[in-house]
């Protein structure tokens, strides 16, 4: 009984109301007012347009007059407060969308990289882009719909005031209509939302393609692979929009069915069974005939109505979720300050899938870095490499019985933030940013001397606070990468497999004089890497497999 009433009680309470309701800051009473000035006046505009029927009918002049100043004031009423009230609601849509991105992505952003690998690029996406511009563009026709009903409502009442057999008839039917729509909103809801969750599907993969463009095209069975999970993606979403879609139909036909019947009611059983006379029934003929503009708007409408709720209740479960992870992180952190010494103790991780079942297991790893020293992880694909390396940085917390200290003093979630400012990163998933973040001054020269320097010159330039050319290849890309890093100018570089794409002049160039530079600068380097003959070039060679540390070697004395 409980969940029956809850479930009642989502469907009185629309969550785009309370959506605009909760994030809008500005005047919403006027809207509201003139909105309801709006839809009262069209009954009052039914009733003057009765009035001068009747008195055609009648053969009367006396009030043309009177009755036509009133139809131009009603009209003009109508439009200025219709006119109000959809501008305001414009301006109101924007803002939320606007506050509610802004808000979104400040939370994401202070979320961790672990909940962000679950989350998942496609959702965020879908709803931070799809949800959001359907509330925009959609804001006016729920205003649409708000102002029918209220036009509908005041048209039953006047019809109550003619005649109470065809309002206690225009009740039943109104009953009927929207105890069908509600009936049917959980279903087109359940649908919509899977829809959604499969769009978020079907941006990862669009992801996949656009990003693994290169793998794709020489290798013609994932090429199709994926292709084909693109068009079950697809199917799936066109099935679930289909079958949504076919159930705001039905209601569309449902109401033009009663409709209708209530037309039909109303001209031949309402004059039988109360005696109405002719004028009486004249004018319920007319008031019907509007009331069907008005309901087929409304019929139309509740789609997009209910469509809007579903990205509303998108939004809400994202936030939800982020809000769920637990406390966000303070962007406002102490400048980072150099070090002498980092430990690990005990430091372990696990990536889970479903039901908690662990995927893969990095750990117990004990280890000590030391400021200046250039050290190089090594390891075969899988070995824990990476993870290893998010570890040392600060993206991953550790699991309970490990600790990491900074100087002897051990970092805590409260100035992570602060620990991780020691590092400047190259991963081998890197992301080149256009303009150079972080930064409170910028050496354009500096910064042109360097893509000299890393033979980039020809292809992007530091022009007007940012970079104008993006499209790299991935050994150009990770040069870029590298001189952000460096303008950075941190204590510790973390550079994973940087080496790996460059052409063997600048894998030279990696070894004998970048790492040198960061050396001679007093830079500690962690630099994950294959090449086992320029393993001579590194203070210590730390060897993983299986999410372990096997052996920490001396480079002296490998053969």
């Amino acid at each position: 009984m409980k969940k029956d009433a809850g479930t009642a009680k989502n469907m009185r309470q629309l969550k785009i109301v309370q959506f605009f309701n909760r994030e809008y800051e500005g005047s919403k009473r006027r809207i509201i007012s003139m909105s309801c000035i709006s839809g009262l006046s069209f009954p009052l505009m039914v009733y003057v347009v009765n009035q001068a029927a009747l008195a055609a009918a009648a053969g009367s002049t006396d009030a043309d007059f009177r009755i036509f100043f009133m139809y131009v004031v009603i009209c003009a009423l109508i439009l200025v407060t219709k006119r109000y009230a959809l501008t305001q609601t414009t301006i109101m849509a924007e803002s939320v969308v606007r506050k509610v991105r802004v808000r979104l992505i400040d939370k994401i952003r202070r979320t961790e990289l672990a909940f962000m690998e679950r989350l998942g690029k496609g959702d965020v996406r879908a709803r931070l882009t799809q949800d959001t511009d359907l509330i925009s563009f959609t804001a006016s026709d729920v205003m649409y719909v708000f102002d029918g009903i209220l036009s509908a409502a005041g048209l039953f009442i006047y019809a109550a005031s003619v005649s109470l057999p065809s309002f206690l008839f225009v009740s039943i039917f109104l009953v009927l209509l929207f105890g069908a729509y509600f009936f049917n909103y959980r279903i087109i809801s359940r649908k919509l939302h899977l829809a959604r969750e499969k769009e978020g599907r079907f941006f990862d993969a669009l992801d996949d393609v656009l990003s693994g463009f290169k793998e794709i095209k020489i290798n013609r069975g994932a090429n199709d692979d994926l292709f084909a999970d693109i068009e079950s993606i697809s199917h799936e979403t066109e099935t679930l929009k289909t079958e949504a879609g076919y159930k705001s139909n039905r209601n569309i036909l449902l109401s033009f069915v009663l409709y209708e019947g209530l037309l039909a009611v109303v001209v031949f059983l309402v004059p039988l069974v109360s005696g109405a006379r002719s004028d009486v029934v004249i004018q319920l003929v007319a008031m019907m005939l509007f009331v069907y503009g008005t309901l087929n708007g409304i019929s139309r409408g509740m789609p997009v109505v209910f469509t809007t709720n579903v990205a509303v209740e998108n939004i809400e479960r994202l936030e939800s979720r982020i809000d769920a992870f637990g406390p966000l992180a303070d962007t406002v952190v102490p400048e980072s300050t150099d070090f002498n010494r980092i430990g690990l103790h005990q430091v372990s991780y696990r990536y889970t899938g479903e039901m908690e079942s662990v995927l893969f297991e990095e750990g117990p790893i004990d280890l000590t870095i030391q400021k200046g020293e250039v050290l190089f992880l090594v390891g075969g694909n899988g070995s824990g490499k990476s993870t290893l390396l998010k570890l040392i940085t600060g993206l991953y917390y550790p699991m309970q019985d490990g600790s990491i200290q900074l100087n002897g003093r051990a970092v805590t979630q409260d100035n992570y933030q602060a620990y991780r400012e020691l590092f400047s990163t190259v991963f081998t998933d890197y992301h080149l940013f256009r303009k150079l973040y972080g930064l409170e001054t910028v050496d354009e020269k500096r910064v042109s001397r360097l893509l000299g320097e890393m033979a980039l010159h020809a292809k992007t330039e530091y022009r007007d606070g940012a970079f104008t050319n993006l499209d790299l290849s991935r050994g150009q890309g990770k040069r870029l990468a590298y001189i952000a890093a460096l303008l950075e100018d941190r204590p510790i570089y973390v550079l994973d497999e940087w080496a790996a794409d460059q052409d063997p002049e600048f894998r030279i160039h990696f070894y004998d004089r970048f790492l040198q530079d960061l050396r001679a600068m007093g830079k500690t380097v962690i630099a994950a890497s294959h090449d086992d003959r320029f393993f001579d070039r590194a203070d210590r060679v730390i060897k993983m497999e299986e999410g372990k540390i096997v052996e920490i070697m001396n480079p002296l004395e490998i053969d």
